[in-house]
């Protein structure tokens, strides 16, 4: 009894060998992320694609008030919602593309504003999915307020 019950032992010791050997192999062979192509310059990149993004998602939101009038700055359609909730998502990304390797800089604050700015453009795209034009206010002063705090920060130079 005694005898088999070693042998036992000992089988589920050599499996767990196995697999870790396994589990090591499988690491080895991953191939490497890929390149990842950082061409266009920061001010490329915020003029042709973040700039153009959030404008979309802050010029829904709001009033004017004129000689005119007042005009309620929300869209009007299904069509109109969809374009601010897209652009929405598309900053969102773009926050992702800041921290990408070789366009951050080696500063953890830089991926704080990133985040945050990711954080607020989701909740602007929510936000004009569910067509409330209060919350996509809020949030697109959330977004306006995360892209202030870098610019100050990195544009402007202030610390």
């Amino acid at each position: 009894m005694r005898t088999w019950l070693l042998l036992a032992v000992a089988a589920i010791v050599l499996a767990g060998c196995g697999r870790k050997e396994q589990h090591a192999a499988t690491l080895a062979a991953k191939p490497p992320p890929p390149p990842f192509n950082t061409e266009l310059s920061m001010k490329e990149l915020m003029n042709h694609a973040i700039d153009p993004a959030s404008d979309v998602v802050w010029a829904a939101s709001g009033t004017v008030v004129d000689e005119r009038g007042t005009t309620d700055l929300s869209p009007k359609t299904k069509e109109g919602w969809r374009a601010v909730a897209n652009n929405a998502a598309v900053l969102a990304e773009l926050a992702n593309v800041l921290m990408l390797p070789g366009r951050a800089p080696a500063e953890p604050q830089w991926n704080r504003y990133a985040t945050q700015l990711h954080n607020s453009a989701i909740a602007a795209m929510r936000a004009a999915e569910r067509q409330d034009k209060d919350a996509l206010f809020r949030t697109g002063g959330e977004v306006y307020d995360a892209c202030t705090a870098c610019h100050k920060r990195y544009v402007i130079g202030e610390r």
